[in-house]
C-alpha cells in the first residue's frame, strides 16, 4: 500500500494533503528500515547458533564474541528505528483520522497550526482516542454486497486500540518497577509519549502494536480518498 492520488482542487487543504503525504513517506521509510534491522537481528541469531556449535570444539571464544558484539549494536539500532517509526506512524494515524472525520462530516479544513500540532508524536491517550473514532462507519464500503468488510475493519481498529490500552498499562508497570514518580496511574500514562517511556533494558512497549498500526496508518489516506470519491 502506498499513497492514493488526490485532486489538488479537492476538499483537502494543501497543508493537510502535504502533511499526510509527508508522514506517509516517513513511516514507510521507517517501516522498511525496521524490517531490514529485524532481518539483521535474525541473521545474527542464526550466526550465534553456528558459533555455539563451532566453539563446542575449541577453547577460543572469538567467533561467539564477535557475534555478540555485533548483535548488541543491532539490537540497539532496531529499537532506535522502531521508536522513530512509532513517532511518525502514530502521528500519521491521528492526523489521518482527524482529516478523515472532518471530510466525512463536511467540516472546514484544519488550520495550519492544528495540522502542525497533529504531525507531532501523539500521547498514548490521544492515539487511543483516534483509534476509537468509528472509521469503519465513516468510510464507504467498496461493494454493497460485502457489508462484512465494515465489520472486519471495525474489529481490526478495535484490536489495535486494545493493544494501545495494554501499552498504557505497561507504561504504568515500568514506572512502578523503576520506582519513578510519574506516571503512577493509567490516566497519567495516557498523557505520556511512548518514546519517552520505553527504557532500553525493558521489553519494547510497542511490541504487538507497531506492526498493525503501520497497516492502519497506510490505510487511512485511502479511506479519505473513498469518502471524497463517494461525494
Amino acid at each position: 500500500m502506498r499513497f492514493p492520488r488526490f485532486d489538488e482542487r479537492g476538499p483537502l487543504a494543501v497543508i493537510e494533503l502535504g502533511a499526510l503525504r509527508s508522514l506517509n513517506a516517513a513511516l514507510l521509510t521507517a517501516r522498511y528500515e525496521l524490517q531490514s534491522a529485524s532481518s539483521m537481528w535474525d541473521r545474527l541469531q542464526s550466526g550465534g547458533d553456528v558459533a555455539d556449535m563451532h566453539e563446542a570444539h575449541t577453547t577460543l571464544p572469538f567467533y561467539g564474541q564477535a557475534i555478540q558484539e555485533i548483535a548488541s549494536g543491532a539490537t540497539a539500532y532496531e529499537r532506535h528505528v522502531a521508536l522513530i517509526a512509532w513517532r511518525y506512524t502514530a502521528a500519521a494515524v491521528v492526523l489521518g483520522v482527524t482529516v478523515l472525520q472532518r471530510v466525512a462530516e463536511a467540516k472546514p479544513p484544519l488550520s495550519p497550526d492544528t495540522v502542525e500540532e497533529l504531525c507531532q508524536e501523539p500521547t498514548l491517550g490521544l492515539l487511543h482516542e483516534a483509534l476509537s473514532v468509528p472509521v469503519a462507519d465513516l468510510v464507504p464500503v467498496r461493494d454493497p454486497d460485502l457489508l462484512d468488510e465494515r465489520t472486519r475493519t471495525a474489529q481490526r481498529w478495535a484490536q489495535v486500540r486494545d493493544r494501545v490500552d495494554d501499552a498504557i498499562d505497561l507504561v504504568v508497570e515500568i514506572a512502578a518497577d523503576e520506582e519513578a514518580a510519574h506516571p503512577r496511574t493509567k490516566e497519567e500514562a495516557a498523557g505520556c509519549l511512548l518514546t519517552e517511556h520505553c527504557p532500553p533494558h525493558t521489553d519494547p512497549v510497542y511490541n504487538g502494536v507497531l506492526e498493525p498500526l503501520f497497516d492502519l496508518a497506510e490505510e487511512v489516506p485511502f479511506g479519505i480518498s473513498r469518502i471524497i470519491a463517494k461525494g
